[in-house]
């Protein structure tokens, strides 16, 4: 059975009305106020709304668009009751979103107008019940993730517009609580949390002004957006709310898109105030809790904020501080000037920079970090300094310094006098060795040169990571030097009866590098392919050359490298001497990128497991 609800406030027609459904197959039911009647609807959900034009005119177009914006109810059909048909009449109605209008002359022809309203709008659901619901839920989605949830407590002694209200928060996905008077708005407040508060004026015992001073009062509501809702829209009641500290003043009656848009921007401006509240607690804590000095700097690099910290390294007096610039109050050396900083932040977002700072009571050593604020703006807006005291750092790293020159050097001098002794006894020094002494003789100063070659690597791996090494470049044939490294190792090579070929396109090429750098790389690259590649392998040595660069590429047909450890070839600590027992730090590789990175040039490798390996060095010709 169809449910007609009738919204009339005139009892003789809605009798009249009552006796035509009396034998059909619709359910009537009644109200007289337009509130009742959105109850009526979400509890009974009627087929067909009959609401009375000539009754409620303004306030019944509200109405209808009320309904028509929320989705829970807006399908429901809306027809307007009409004493007589007028073009302006039939405009209003139509553009608040009622299907249709029905004159009021109560006979048969009255009954079949809504039989016909019902027909069209039951054949528009069965073709369209599939993709509305779709539709339906798709809004509902999109409105739930536009929206936040929010809570809103509504203080008004009128129960009619706590419902209107309750209403509007409804269709834009807002939950609500009542109080009808200013005591039951405190206990509420005390017991829940609300992100808004719609607040009435002219209430009895307290009215609004009174209970927003007593909210702004209270720690725990002072930040609860308040918005005035009342019948007073003098000039001097708007003004006295907004001074005592409203977000809004609506006046009634009320246009409902407003108060929408009232509500929704208001609870728009407390989320963003919540955020930057949490996160400026959030900087607070970094700012009180920090080991570093942060320092906060307007345009002309004048203090504006700091921490604790800062006072603390600098024994600054406070007073003396704010205002001044950054460079008049930390007493560093004269590599931290004015001039090179401002300089520096025109070309780059940061900059970083180490300063010894000495007085009469200590030594320490800082490392400032500069940063300017919104560095995509062209002018700048002010600029962050963080301090770090790094004495401690600095001095240990001289520990390390000093530990690891007095290591090597410990152990140098020991494996040279070692591997002297033994070239000396291959050389039949202190007489003939047969050939299984000079075997054994043989092996063992190759270890020692092994040991030693490890050694010079860690030196200088610690080096390249510390900024120790400067390059010393001159002209040299880098051709010469491969032929001289590849004399070195013949014994070594023969030792593994490998073929070592060298496949060279000019008769010289020369290059501006630092030799014994280069000749690390090239020694490293060439030991590698020896060891990785079995007794009887083969390596190529091909040197090519276009006008900017040279190429030198060192190929073996041995073991080769899985596809999955390629990445990280060149890593720190990355050996396969472990995986094919061998003996190896896993630092040439790493070294050896390093000292040709420094030359700007690039190191590469190619290879397939169990066919062989192909290592690549690009060097620019100057």
């Amino acid at each position: 059975m169809n449910i007609i609800l009738l919204i009339k406030d005139s009892q003789d027609s809605a009798k009249e009305i009552n006796e035509l459904f009396l034998n059909t197959n619709y359910k009537l039911i009644k109200t007289e106020k337009l509130e009742d009647g959105i109850k009526e609807i979400k509890h009974k959900k009627p087929n067909l709304v009959l609401v009375d034009f000539d009754n409620f005119k303004e306030e019944g177009l509200e109405f209808a668009k009320l309904l028509k914006q929320d989705p829970l109810v807006r399908d429901i059909t809306l027809v307007s009751l009409m004493k007589e048909e007028k073009i302006e009449n039939l405009e209003k109605i139509m553009g608040a979103g009622f299907s249709g209008y029905v004159v009021k002359n109560f006979d048969n022809s009255f009954i079949q107008k809504i039989d016909n309203y019902l027909n069209k709008i039951n054949c528009q659901d069965e073709s369209n019940k599939h993709t509305q619901s779709i539709k339906t839920v798709g809004d509902q989605e999109t409105q739930s993730k536009k929206n936040k949830w929010h809570k809103v407590l509504i203080v008004d002694d009128n129960s009619i517009n706590v419902d209107l209200l309750k209403e509007i928060l409804e269709q834009i996905g807002k939950s609500s609580k009542a109080a009808y008077n200013a005591k039951q708005a405190f206990e509420k407040v005390e017991k829940e949390n609300f992100d808004l508060i719609l607040l009435d004026i002219m209430m009895p015992e307290m009215n609004g002004f009174e209970v927003i001073k007593q909210l702004k009062k209270n720690p725990k509501t002072a930040k609860i957006p308040v918005i005035f809702v009342s019948a007073l829209n003098e000039t001097t009641d708007i003004v006295k709310g907004l001074d005592l500290g409203s977000y809004g003043y609506i006046t009634k009656p009320y246009n409902i898109e407003e108060v929408k848009a009232r509500i929704i921007n208001t609870l728009r401006i407390k989320d963003v105030q919540q955020e930057l509240e949490t996160e400026k607690n959030k900087l607070d804590l970094i700012f009180k809790f920090s080991a570093d000095a942060i320092l906060m700097l307007n345009a002309s690099f004048e203090i504006v904020s700091f921490n604790k910290k800062f006072w603390e390294f600098f024994d600054i007096d406070l007073k003396s501080v704010y205002g001044q610039k950054v460079f008049s109050v930390i007493p560093a050396e004269a590599n931290f000037n004015e001039e090179f900083i401002i300089e520096s932040l025109k070309v780059k977002k940061s900059i970083k920079k180490e300063v010894i700072v000495e007085t009469d009571k200590y030594s320490k050593c800082y490392d400032i970090n500069c940063s300017r604020i919104n560095p995509s703006q062209d002018v700048a807006e002010g600029y962050v300094f963080v301090i770090r005291d790094i004495t401690d750092s600095k001095e240990i790293e001289k520990q390390k310094e000093t530990f690891v020159a007095t290591l090597t050097h410990d152990l140098k001098t020991p494996i040279r006098a070692e591997m002297r002794a033994l070239e000396l006894l291959l050389k039949g020094s202190f007489g003939s060795l047969n050939e299984d002494q000079a075997s054994i003789v043989k092996d063992t100063l190759y270890s020692s040169k092994y040991m030693f070659k490890m050694i010079e690597n860690l030196l200088a791996t610690y080096k390249y990571e510390h900024g120790k090494i400067t390059l010393k470049k001159e002209k040299a044939d880098i051709l010469n030097l491969i032929r001289n490294i590849c004399i070195d190792l013949k014994y070594l090579i023969s030792d593994k009866n490998q073929e070592l070929s060298l496949n060279f396109e000019n008769e010289n090429i020369f290059l501006d590098i630092d030799i014994m750098e280069i000749t690390r790389v090239i020694m490293n690259l060439l030991t590698n392919s020896i060891n990785y590649t079995q007794d009887g392998g083969k390596i190529i040595v091909t040197v090519k050359c276009d006008s900017s660069s040279v190429l030198v590429s060192f190929k073996d047909n041995g073991r080769g490298i899985a596809a999955g450890e390629m990445p990280y070839l060149f890593d720190k600590y990355k050996s396969y001497a472990k995986k094919f027992r061998q003996v190896g730090t896993g630092l040439g590789l790493y070294l050896s990128k390093q000292i040709i990175d420094l030359h700007d040039g690039e190191i590469w490798a190619e290879s397939t497991e169990g066919e062989g390996s192909i290592f690549n060095v690009r060097l620019p010709i100057y």
